[in-house]
């Protein structure tokens, strides 16, 4: 592996919305506990960037800035120095833009491996694997390395990565050039990345020199960077707050990886769970005799397939089928399991009505 310094940087800034009423603004899904481990997903997220680079002190966090005291709160120990407050959420791009100008200034050949933080592993070894792989090619490199998975059926809901020539096969996990990100393509284009081999499943995590990722910052997104060049030369303390605003949302899959040339993907073998939705809990929760997935005091009679949470009370289900029941706090959702994912319609009808109060 490298002998470069790593850092890790955890994004945590995210709002939840496809998780309501579970997460809300107050305290988005990063922030709760949703494994029998009673860790929340940021607590997870950071343990596992301590392993990675050996030291509390190169784990930064990235959060909005009212999210400040959460994560204060949850991560104790993490240095003061090491979260990074955006003053608004502006995407993953000038998100990652700001914390590699932030390891500048400490680290600027280390490699900054950049770990999602709503990602649950069935066995994080070879999770780990992969991403130590990513990071010591990206380090010997100088290439902008991204984790991909072999997909396990034509789905939609992922964005792809199409593969072109092998770069090293030697190592724990293949490394191949990406000849180009395609974002969640039709079931008809997916059956055909599926059946042909040549794609994977992108999961958003990364890994790049601090100097090379900074460079494509510069190139692709010149104004963010001379903004923030601007910032870092200003004493006032507000500074950040009034340049942030302007910068343009967007992620960094669009705004950097699909227009640079030199783009690699490690191939990884580890099981994660993506909790992007409330469909996805079932994959989280144990299962009972009726195959409900629960969390919470439940009654489930004559009641199969459903997923079930309360963090208050008892829920009672009674000859249903395929539904997922939340009661969090002041609000009780109710609907079918494949529509999980069309919650932002309910939050936007809550925002029209005036009663953001249950967001």
């Amino acid at each position: 592996m490298s002998e470069r310094l790593v850092f890790a940087v955890i994004m945590a800034g995210g709002q939840g919305v496809r998780l309501w009423p579970l997460s809300r603004a107050s305290r988005p899904k990063q922030f709760l506990a949703l494994t029998s481990s009673g860790r929340t997903l940021l607590q997870d997220a950071f343990r596992r960037a301590t392993d990675l680079t050996g030291s509390i002190q190169n784990v930064l966090v990235t959060a909005q800035s009212g999210q400040a005291d959460l994560v204060r709160e949850q991560l104790p120990d993490l240095p003061p120095e090491n979260l990074l407050l955006e003053p608004v959420g502006r995407n993953t791009a000038p998100c990652l833009a700001l914390a590699a100008f932030h390891l500048r200034s400490r680290a600027l050949d280390a490699v900054m491996a950049v770990l999602p933080v709503d990602h649950v592993f069935v066995d994080e070894q070879p999770w780990f694997e992969a991403v130590r792989t990513a990071v010591a090619y990206a380090g010997d490199s100088g290439m902008l390395v991204t984790i991909g998975l072999t997909p396990q059926s034509p789905s939609s809901s992922f964005g792809y990565l199409h593969l072109g020539q092998a770069l090293e096969e030697r190592r724990t996990c293949p490394v191949h050039r990406v000849l180009e990100f395609i974002e969640k393509p039709d079931r008809a284009r997916a059956k055909a990345f599926l059946a042909s081999g040549e794609y994977l499943w992108n999961t958003g995590t990364f890994a790049w020199r601090v100097s090379t990722f900074w460079q494509a910052v510069a190139t692709h997104l010149p104004q963010v960077a001379s903004a923030l060049e601007r910032w870092g030369a200003s004493p006032a303390p507000d500074a950040l707050a009034s340049i942030y605003p302007a910068f343009e949302n967007i992620s960094v899959d669009y705004a950097i990886m699909e227009k640079s040339a030199n783009v690699a993907a490690v191939r990884g073998a580890f099981q994660r769970i993506d909790v992007g939705s409330l469909g996805n809990l079932s994959e989280l929760w144990p299962g009972d005799a009726q195959s409900n997935a629960v969390l919470g005091e439940v009654l489930a009679d004559d009641s199969r397939e459903n997923i079930i949470y309360t963090d208050e009370g008892l829920v009672g289900l009674l000859g249903v089928q395929g539904l997922v029941v939340v009661r969090a706090g002041d609000v009780v959702l109710v609907c079918p399991r494949e529509r999980a994912g069309e919650v932002r319609g309910l939050l936007e009808q809550l925002r029209r009505s005036g009663k953001e109060r249950y967001l």
